[in-house]
């Protein structure tokens, strides 16, 4: 079975956004990249997928200023970096200059979907149209979970039958500054008849509709109730 890797995007103006796309090779925490890689060297990947064209930066090249979207940006930092890959011991052993020949002919970029769900749509697509079957999803742990959410919801529909039932997911090492897998929260939909049947995930839902400037305030009211009325 033919088989494609996607690498989400990490915007562009994320904090440390070279320790959740690159990792640390001192820590041997392998990114997103590093790990996406490693994942289409394991699977013999026919095709490998940056994404997105969430955000952009300013980068010279050539003598001139140009605009980098989130996926290209991606892919080219790999490219310019790709010997220091060496640095990872996952990497020990691994031809590099073949590896990177290879990586040259499978790797593109994904430009215009602007978020998750899009993302995973505009490379299930690609994959398609080359014949691939097999999907596999690279992302931060602290990510990974809400990708996975989306292709869930984004393969939906006979197109997408085949990705849909040899769906993977696999996390990189590294996570966004500051926080851990076991930081993330999840709200599934009451199923189970010996718990509550309060529909807590539409209301968390709701609170990521709060405009920006409005959060600390609601919070600050949250943290009271919270305290106060049910001392948690």
């Amino acid at each position: 079975m033919k088989t494609g890797v996607l690498v989400h995007g990490c915007h562009l103006e994320a904090y440390d956004w070279r320790g959740i796309a690159w990792g640390y090779p001192d820590r041997n925490e392998l990114g997103r990249i590093p790990k996406g890689v490693l994942v289409a060297l394991e699977t013999n990947a026919d095709l490998l997928v940056f994404g997105t064209g969430a955000s952009c930066r300013l980068v010279e090249e050539d003598g001139q200023q140009i605009v980098k979207r989130e996926g290209e940006y991606t892919l080219g930092f790999l490219l310019r970096r790709f010997e220091e890959l060496a640095e990872f011991k996952a990497f020990e052993g691994v031809d590099l200059a073949a590896l990177r020949k290879r990586v040259e002919g499978i790797a593109v970029a994904d430009v215009d979907s602007m978020n998750t769900e899009q993302e995973v749509r505009n490379a299930a697509r690609m994959f398609l149209r080359q014949g691939i079957e097999g999907m596999v999803l690279v992302s931060s742990p602290t990510h990974l979970p809400r990708c996975l959410r989306d292709a869930c919801a984004a393969l939906v529909g006979e197109e997408f039958r085949s990705l849909r039932q040899h769906l993977l997911a696999t996390p990189s090492d590294s996570c966004y500054l500051g926080s851990r897998a076991e930081n993330v929260v999840i709200f599934e939909p009451p199923h189970r008849a010996d718990r509550h049947s309060q529909p807590l995930h539409l209301n968390a839902q709701r609170l990521l509709r709060i405009p920006e400037h409005h959060l600390d305030r609601f919070l600050k009211r949250l943290d009271g109730i919270l305290q106060e009325e049910f001392q948690v």
